[in-house]
């Protein structure tokens, strides 16, 4: 199946009246075709100073030595789980920046450049139909569950969420398993979660057993 299939825009203007992005969604969405278990990740946007030209999907998960593509199989959910799921990827804000989102105000900045890309991110959340989605870093998952129509259950806080429990989050009449993750720029100093990071690696992977893979 075309990773294109779920609602990731080829070309879009909505951002045309704000500053600093390029208007070009040129890194495409990453899709895995696998076992039942449909599971979705969420990045903040594809900017990348270093090289751009070597980025084509999102989160370079098409790339096998890549360092996050390595970090989520071997030590985050495990080569078996990585392996044999269905995974898409995707980013909340589709088009890349001039500079760092830290730099321009963080998620201040963000939030109008989210709001123009809410509905395609809706569109491919409809056309995908994950049974679990995991946010990448603190401004990604704050970013997100402000649009859950049931954004009382979950703290705003990434410390706070991350937990190894998945909620029961929904958006847009749609329902799906729901938890922040750290981004492995976050998990360079994992240290100041604790044991959240253990807890969480031990509840995803109950969540997979549960869930029917093996």
């Amino acid at each position: 199946m075309n990773e294109y299939a779920f609602g990731y825009p080829r070309q879009c203007k909505r951002c045309a009246s704000l500053p600093n992005v390029e208007l070009d969604p040129r890194v495409r969405p990453y899709f895995k075709e696998g076992d039942e278990i449909r599971a979705m990740l969420i990045g903040q946007d594809p900017t990348i100073y270093r090289r751009p030209e070597r980025v084509r999907f999102v989160l370079m998960l098409d790339q096998e030595k890549g360092a996050l593509r390595r970090w989520l199989r071997e030590e985050l959910f495990g080569k078996n789980y990585f392996d044999s799921l269905t995974l898409y990827a995707t980013n909340l804000v589709k088009c890349a920046f001039d500079e760092p989102p830290s730099r321009l105000g963080g998620l201040k900045f963000l939030r109008p450049y989210f709001d123009n890309c809410k509905d395609h991110l809706a569109k491919e959340i409809s056309g995908f139909q994950p049974m679990l989605v995991l946010t990448l870093g603190e401004a990604a998952h704050r970013l997100f569950i402000a649009t859950f129509d049931n954004r009382e259950v979950i703290p705003d806080r990434m410390k706070v969420a991350f937990t190894g429990r998945f909620i029961k989050a929904k958006f847009r009449g749609m329902e799906f398993d729901y938890s922040p993750c750290l981004h492995i720029k976050t998990f360079r100093v994992a240290k100041t979660y604790g044991n959240n990071l253990k807890r969480f690696k031990r509840g995803l992977a109950d969540y997979f057993k549960e869930s029917g893979q093996a």
